[in-house]
Formats: C-alpha cells, sequence, structure tokens
C-alpha cells in the first residue's frame, strides 16, 4: 500500500501542513506565487516548510535556524532564538483531568527541553494557554520565537486581535460577556510583550513530531489524575 501523502504549503491562503490534495489546492489554487510540496513524510513535509530545529532525539544539534514563513505576519524576519511547540489535553472537557507541554528547541545553544505539568480539574483551553505560557516563561528575555500550535484558540487571539479587543472593553466579549481564563490571558499578554513571537498553526494528529510529542507528554500529565 502506497504511504498516505500529506502537502506542505509554504506560501498560499494559508500556510501549513495539509492531510489532501483538495485541501492543498484550495490554498494555492490561482494564488500568486504559491509554494506547495507533496511529501508521505511528515516530518519532511515539516522541514521542508519552515522548519530548522534541534534534532528530539538524537542527531547533531543544529545551531542556525531559518526563517520560517510564519502565518501571521510579523514586523520582523530575524531567525528564531527558539522554536517551540506547544499542546494541552483535557480528559473529560471542561472540569476533567487535563495536562499541557511544550517542546522547546534552543536554536542558540542547540538545548532541547520538555515541559509538562497537568491540574486535576481544568479545561483544553485552558491546557493550551498554560502550555504557551510556560514555554514563553521558560525563553530568556527579549528572544525571537516560532511558536507551533493546533489551537486556534491561542493563535486567533494574538494574530487577530481578539486580546486587544478584550482589553480595550475590559475583559469582556464582543457579546457582552466575561472573557473566560482571563487570568491566563492577562500573564500570557505580559509574556508576549517580552519577546517577539511568531506564530505557525500545525494541523494535530497528522504525524509532526514535535506535535505529537507534546500530545503525548499532555495527555500523561492528564492521567495522573485518573
Amino acid at each position: 500500500m502506497a504511504a498516505k501523502k500529506v502537502y506542505a504549503v509554504r506560501n498560499g491562503r494559508k500556510t501549513g501542513i495539509f492531510t489532501t490534495w483538495a485541501e492543498c489546492k484550495a490554498q494555492v489554487d490561482g494564488f500568486p506565487g504559491a509554494r506547495y510540496k507533496g511529501f508521505t513524510d511528515p516530518n519532511e513535509a515539516t522541514a521542508w516548510l519552515n522548519l530548522d530545529y534541534v534534532p528530539p532525539y538524537g542527531g547533531a544539534p543544529k545551531t542556525a535556524a531559518s526563517q520560517p514563513v510564519a502565518e501571521a505576519k510579523a514586523d520582523f524576519d530575524d531567525a528564531a532564538d527558539y522554536i517551540i511547540y506547544t499542546d494541552g489535553s483535557c480528559l473529560r472537557n471542561p472540569d476533567g483531568p487535563g495536562g499541557w507541554a511544550a517542546v522547546i528547541a534552543d536554536q542558540i545553544e542547540g538545548n532541547l527541553t520538555e515541559l509538562h505539568g497537568g491540574d486535576a480539574s481544568t479545561t483544553n483551553n485552558r491546557m493550551e494557554l498554560t502550555a504557551a505560557l510556560q514555554a514563553l516563561s521558560f525563553a530568556r528575555q527579549g528572544a525571537v520565537i516560532d511558536l507551533y500550535t493546533d489551537s486556534q484558540y491561542l493563535k486567533n487571539a494574538f494574530t487577530k486581535n481578539w486580546l486587544v479587543s478584550w482589553k480595550r472593553k475590559g475583559w469582556v466579549t464582543a457579546a457582552g460577556t466575561p472573557v473566560k481564563n482571563q487570568d491566563l490571558w492577562q500573564q500570557l499578554d505580559a509574556a508576549f510583550a517580552a519577546h517577539k513571537v511568531r506564530f505557525h498553526w500545525v494541523k494535530g494528529h497528522v504525524g509532526v513530531a514535535q506535535n505529537e510529542r507534546c500530545d503525548e507528554l499532555a495527555k500523561a500529565e492528564a492521567m495522573k489524575f485518573q
């Protein structure tokens, strides 16, 4: 049986890895300067897309990062000091046991760090936010960070200016309801202000090694409360 292909879009309506040709085509068909490629190995697809990182499980470390193409436009093009993957998990959402994890590749010192923890009663979104907060708190002050997440909730708050709007309105949503997870959002707001962060959205469960590792660690933490 032929290996299932995945498609990496480096330049298109949306960038990232897609599991079907139809999804890929929707991003590149008729898009000026579209760049995309098919792969049978999701890890190779990620490497081609935008990643030069410290190998997580052996191999010679790389200390010079490429300049990934961020999904959200950033006003800087510095090479990354850190490449970070984060994920959160909740076994019963909401109010079930949950876990969070971050895989942090230090591109300057060539180190790889795995952070993880959990909570007996939480939500998936709180675990996603906690993972990012812990990772950013770990990074050196003023670092350039490429942050990979499969959480649209986390990414969109920054790339679609939800957070700016919430703050302006006194931490209420457009519908006039209190913003959920305000405590974590306020801490994240301060953490992001201390760094230069580019967001990259990663489709979950398509075999991207670092994303899968985060998922594994987060679920293991959640299971400790079972």
